[in-house]
């Protein structure tokens, strides 16, 4: 099987994770949208880049996200926001009327940033061109749903674990140390994501938690990151802040660093940072919501999204005894070695190539699938 993939996310491993075992499986992925360094000229591109791919013989377009559709300077001119749509429907047009399949993987159910000038209806007329949608849990469907963008075929494909797999360096236990309870978050920082709740709850925490707070991830945000830094020195030094995006080679050492790794979300459709520390063995402290339901309670905290709640929350992660943190690790590993790459690829590419009527050549994902 052919596919073309869009947009490319350098800095996420879900795609090279996936097409790494989908190639495995005899897939081809190309990428679109990669023909010049301008990024604008390369979204104007795009159609015709579509007509000659098919030309080629590509049948299969599978789309992960919009915001390569956003053009520069769209935060400032709402214009350009309207014109990121039209072109973005023109585009959606341009896959129909060439006779391709389109796949959408709704990581969100909505854009976390907003992209176009009206997101919603932007997202209704995807879920109308796309043939077939992939989502990461029942959830996404069903708000997708209440959206009014009911896919008209979809499948469930769970996120993959992002950790280290085999590693043959054991990683540190959490818990073990001097008795300071190392608490970190992990990620891009962007709003919705409330780091700045996480730093105020640790003020606010009572003088004698032994608890440290990393926060560590890029934040392109100059007004979040100047917020963060007041937060942090209200903290009395038990924040340390580094706002910056962290080598790959760095990520293992510092999740193995931590006890326990705190995402304060705000709102969340999936969440890659999840299955990244449950694969790391570290226990998770999360709010209460429907989007981590399928989390493994042995394996995390949580708070009901209020601030006195999370104070609470951080309170317990810091007063956990070695034991209890041991045992929420070895629950964590567990789930998330529960489903595999090669599983993933596997179920993709038998949806894939159900759409496309053409599921023979795919005798091995059926095996993994059945195995």
């Amino acid at each position: 099987m052919r596919i073309l993939a869009f947009p490319r996310d350098e800095l996420n491993p879900y795609q090279r994770l996936l097409y790494t075992e989908m190639s495995r499986l005899g897939a081809r992925v190309t990428y679109l949208g990669r023909l010049t360094p301008s990024h604008t000229l390369n979204v104007l591109l795009l159609p015709a880049e579509l007509a000659a791919r098919r030309a080629a013989g590509f049948r299969l377009v599978h789309l992960h996200w919009v915001f390569d559709f956003c053009l520069p300077g769209s935060s400032r001119l709402p214009l350009l926001r309207r014109l990121a749509q039209l072109w973005f429907l023109l585009w959606l047009r341009t896959v129909r009327a060439l006779g391709m399949r389109l796949v959408w993987t709704a990581h969100n159910v909505l854009p976390h940033g907003r992209a176009f000038a009206d997101d919603v209806s932007a997202r209704r007329a995807l879920v109308r061109a796309s043939d077939l949608v992939l989502a990461h849990s029942p959830l996404v469907l069903d708000e997708l749903a209440g959206l009014g963008a009911a896919p008209r075929r979809s499948a469930v494909v769970p996120h993959g674990p992002l950790g280290p797999a085999g590693s043959a360096t054991p990683l540190r236990i959490p818990g073990s140390g001097d008795g300071v309870r190392e608490l970190l978050f992990f990620g891009r920082v962007e709003e919705y994501k409330g780091v700045d709740d996480l730093l105020a709850a640790m003020a606010a925490l009572p003088g004698d938690a032994r608890v440290r707070l990393t926060v560590a991830g890029q934040c392109d945000d100059p007004a979040l990151r100047s917020r963060l830094r007041v937060l942090a020195r209200a903290a009395s030094g038990r924040v340390i802040l580094r706002l910056e995006r962290v080598p790959d080679n760095e990520v293992t050492g510092l999740l193995a660093a931590s006890d326990v790794v705190v995402l304060p979300f705000r709102r969340i459709t999936t969440s890659g940072t999840v299955m990244l520390a449950l694969a790391h063995g570290r226990p998770l402290l999360v709010p209460d919501m429907a989007a981590l339901a399928h989390l493994p309670p042995q394996a995390v905290i949580r708070y009901d999204g209020s601030m006195p709640s999370l104070v609470a929350a951080l309170a317990s992660a810091a007063h956990a005894a070695p034991p209890a943190l041991a045992a929420m690790s070895t629950a964590a590993t567990a789930y998330a070695s529960g489903i595999s790459w090669p599983e993933i690829a596997a179920r993709t590419l038998a949806e894939m190539a159900a759409l496309l009527g053409s599921p023979a050549p795919f005798a091995d994902a059926q095996e993994v699938l059945t195995s």
